[in-house]
């Protein structure tokens, strides 16, 4: 449809662009998340009702952006380096965010997101869904911040569920734009692959492009299919057991098991599978075996 539109209003048609008079268009949002502005003038009344049944009116007019997200967008679009001078910092995080329909009123959602900040952080919106939030750092830390219970309230705030995924920390130099688009692609496949958690860590997504289509080789599918015997049950029970750290205890009281009766489970799995959970080498095998069945 939108091909459509812009043969039908060419020349006074704007899609996830930004016109040098954004007030002088008519914007909507279609349920894929892209922005459509057309000129006011080239709409009738009766245009501007059927293009409400089909796509979602914008709340209030689109302000204009700054030059810092127009520099930002650039470099995500294309890698020009000109929004990294911006950052006077040596180091850098991203974080990437999406929510399941279009967030209209976009300057209520920068403030709730810079709350959790201590310093200032750069939120550029590719469409009126999706965007990265840039968090300028002075050194390498480890500790990510807390977004689990932002996503819980931004949720409720907003009506849209939202995802995020959290980089981790980068130097600013000339592999930094290959860095983003690699998070750009894991950030995809965490979402296919856990469509439920608001909130992956990089650590979490790390191994997901094995799993790609046409990235596992068939002797790579035979050595991870060993958990095709279990049911999905004994699967999310393997799974909540390494999400807990390998935690027996913590492990049972997201279970609702008892404690003995998730080490009898354990100790099953390894007598099944040849493969002892219970050990590092053992976890990271059933781990990787766990996002092959997703993949499948």
């Amino acid at each position: 449809m939108l091909k459509e539109l812009e043969s039908l209003y060419e020349g006074d048609i704007v899609i996830n662009g930004q016109p040098e008079h954004p007030e002088d268009y008519e914007w909507f949002y279609t349920a894929d998340g892209d922005e459509i502005g057309i000129a006011k003038h080239r709409l009738t009344e009766q245009e501007r009702r059927l293009l409400a049944l089909f796509f979602t009116p914008a709340e209030r007019r689109r302000e204009p952006e700054s030059e810092e997200e127009r520099a930002w967008k650039r470099w995500m679009a294309t890698g020009d380096p000109a929004a990294l001078a911006r950052l006077a910092a040596p180091y850098c995080r991203f974080i990437h965010f999406t929510a399941s329909r279009p967030i209209a009123n976009k300057e209520e959602f920068a403030d709730a997101v810079r709350g959790l900040f201590s310093s200032p952080v750069a939120i550029v919106w590719e469409q009126d869904r999706r965007g990265l939030i840039v968090e300028a750092k002075q050194k390498r830390t480890t500790e990510p911040p807390s977004l689990a219970d932002m996503a819980e309230a931004l949720a409720a705030d907003f009506y849209t569920a939202i995802h995020f995924l959290i980089g981790p920390i980068r130097s600013v130099d000339e592999r930094l734009y290959e860095s983003f688009l690699l998070e750009k692609e894991c950030f995809s496949a965490a979402r296919r692959f856990w469509p439920k958690r608001t909130v992956y860590e990089w650590e979490d997504v790390i191994p997901l492009p094995l799993f790609e289509e046409g990235a596992v080789s068939e002797k790579a599918h035979q050595t991870l299919s060993f958990l095709d015997g279990f049911d999905e049950e004994e699967v999310r029970a393997m799974e909540t057991f390494l999400q807990c750290n390998l935690n027996v205890s913590m492990a049972a009281k997201k279970l609702y098991m008892h404690r003995n009766s998730l080490q009898y489970r354990i100790d099953k799995w390894a007598e099944q599978t040849g493969v002892d959970i219970k050990r590092f080498k053992g976890a990271a095998a059933v781990y990787l075996a766990i996002l092959h069945r997703r993949r499948s």
